[in-house]
């Protein structure tokens, strides 16, 4: 049988052979869907994440498109047009390592608390309130909307101190084609369960409270659509179109 730290490694491996490779968002749009349906609907984060994915993948895409032609027309900066996409693509790429070990740590925080309670979690960095509040309502009754939004919060805040602050603030340090870094920090967001004309339009995105207040207006209106209903929706979506 084996030791839980050693459990804990193979959860961490599984969790990289879930998330997939970092370019890959579709695929993890789809991991985080069965890390939601995993503890019964308890991961509002994955639920929302899933979303993430999807947004993401078509808006980096539509991004590159607008990116190419800047490059090469650009007056305001005195940089090749191949240095200025080579700074853009750098920065995709962080975006989506990002998100890629964002889903890792979500995999090994449900699934090393499923099987290990939540003291094996806390021994993976996971904060003990958080750890402890997650087993909970993983054991009992499904918990009240109220109570999964202020996991989601908790949640939401922990992985924007673990993974995502310092990596996206690197990620800008070295970002100095003006124009497009300028155009980066303030991305247009909509899920595809938000209604018409209701995007969520940053300021600047490197601002960690701007982007944990957009985060709980994310999942604001995942609760008022129904988490249920936007979950069957999603896996219809992922099954016929998977690209899309």
């Amino acid at each position: 049988m084996l030791d839980s730290s050693t459990d804990i490694r193979a959860i961490r491996q599984d969790a990289l052979g879930a998330a997939g490779p970092a370019a890959s968002l579709r695929r993890r749009a789809r991991g985080y869907l069965d890390l939601y349906h995993a503890p019964n609907g308890t991961c509002l984060f994955a639920l929302v994440e899933a979303h993430g994915a999807l947004w993401a993948a078509w808006y980096l895409a539509c991004a590159k498109c607008a990116a190419l032609p800047l490059a090469l027309l650009d007056p305001t900066v005195r940089m090749s047009p191949a240095k200025r996409y080579r700074q853009f693509a750098t920065y995709v790429d962080a975006l989506k390592e990002i998100n890629q070990l964002v889903m890792v740590e979500t995999y090994v925080l449900i699934h090393t608390i499923k099987r290990h309670g939540p003291e094996g979690a806390i021994a993976e960095g996971i904060p003990a309130d958080l750890a402890h509040d997650y087993a909970r309502a993983l054991d009992g009754p499904k918990p009240s909307a109220e109570t999964l939004r202020d996991l989601y919060h908790r949640h939401f805040t922990w992985e924007q101190d673990r993974v995502i602050s310092d990596k996206l603030d690197d990620a800008f340090a070295v970002f100095t084609w003006s124009l497009m870094r300028s155009l980066c920090q303030r991305p247009w967001v909509w899920f595809s369960y938000f209604k018409v004309g209701k995007s969520m339009n940053f300021r600047s995105f490197t601002d960690k409270v701007e982007r944990i207040e957009k985060g709980l207006i994310a999942v604001d209106r995942a609760i008022e659509f129904g988490p249920e209903r936007l979950a069957r929706r999603s896996d219809l979506r992922l099954k016929i179109f998977p690209g899309l």
